[in-house]
C-alpha cells in the first residue's frame, strides 16, 4: 500500500502558502504586541521613576524653601526684637529725662510758691500798716451797713463785701 497522494493543485499550494503567511503574520503580530506591551510597561516604569524623582526633588525643594523661610522669619524676628528693645530703651531714657526735668521744675515751683507766698504776706503787712486810721482791717468783721431807702431786697447783695471808705460815710 502505497499511500500516494494526489498531486497538489496550485490553489492548494497557494492556500498553504497563505496559511503559512497568515500564521507567520499572526506570530509576528503576537511578538510585536508582546514587545509593545513590554515597551509600554518599561515606559510606564520609567515614567513612574521619573515622577518619583520629580516628586522627591519637589519635596526636597519645598523643604529647603521652608527651612530658608523659617530662617528668614527668625532673622526678621531678631531684628524686630532688637529694634523694639532699642525703642524701649530710648523711650525709657526719654521718660527718665522728662521725669528728672519735671522733678527739677516741681522743686523750682515749690521754691517759687514759697517765695511768692512770703512776698504776698509782706505786701499785705505793708499795706495794712499804711491803712489810715478808721478804715477797717482785713481781719476785722465788717460793720453792717444801714439799709438803704427804697431798697426792695432785704437779703445779702453782691455789694455787701465792698468796703466803703470812712470819708464817704461821713457825708
Amino acid at each position: 500500500m502505497s499511500t500516494e497522494r494526489p498531486p497538489l493543485s496550485a490553489a492548494e499550494i497557494a492556500a498553504g502558502q497563505v496559511a503559512a503567511i497568515v500564521t507567520a503574520a499572526e506570530h509576528a503580530a503576537a511578538e510585536i504586541a508582546a514587545k509593545a506591551e513590554r515597551d509600554a510597561r518599561e515606559r510606564e516604569r520609567d515614567v513612574e521613576r521619573e515622577a518619583q524623582r520629580t516628586r522627591q526633588d519637589a519635596e526636597r525643594d519645598a523643604a529647603r524653601a521652608k527651612e530658608e523661610a523659617q530662617a528668614e522669619a527668625v532673622r526678621i524676628g531678631e531684628i524686630a526684637r532688637k529694634e523694639a528693645d532699642e525703642r524701649i530703651q530710648g523711650a525709657e531714657k526719654a521718660a527718665n529725662e522728662v521725669l528728672e526735668q519735671a522733678q527739677v521744675i516741681s522743686g523750682g515751683l515749690h521754691q517759687l510758691a514759697a517765695s511768692l507766698e512770703g512776698q504776698a504776706e509782706r505786701i499785705l503787712r505793708d499795706v495794712e500798716e499804711l491803712r489810715p486810721p478808721g478804715v477797717r482791717r482785713r481781719d476785722e468783721a465788717p460793720r453792717p451797713s444801714p439799709p438803704r431807702a427804697g431798697s426792695p431786697r432785704s437779703g445779702p447783695t453782691p455789694l455787701d463785701d465792698v468796703e466803703i471808705p470812712s470819708w464817704v460815710e461821713g457825708e
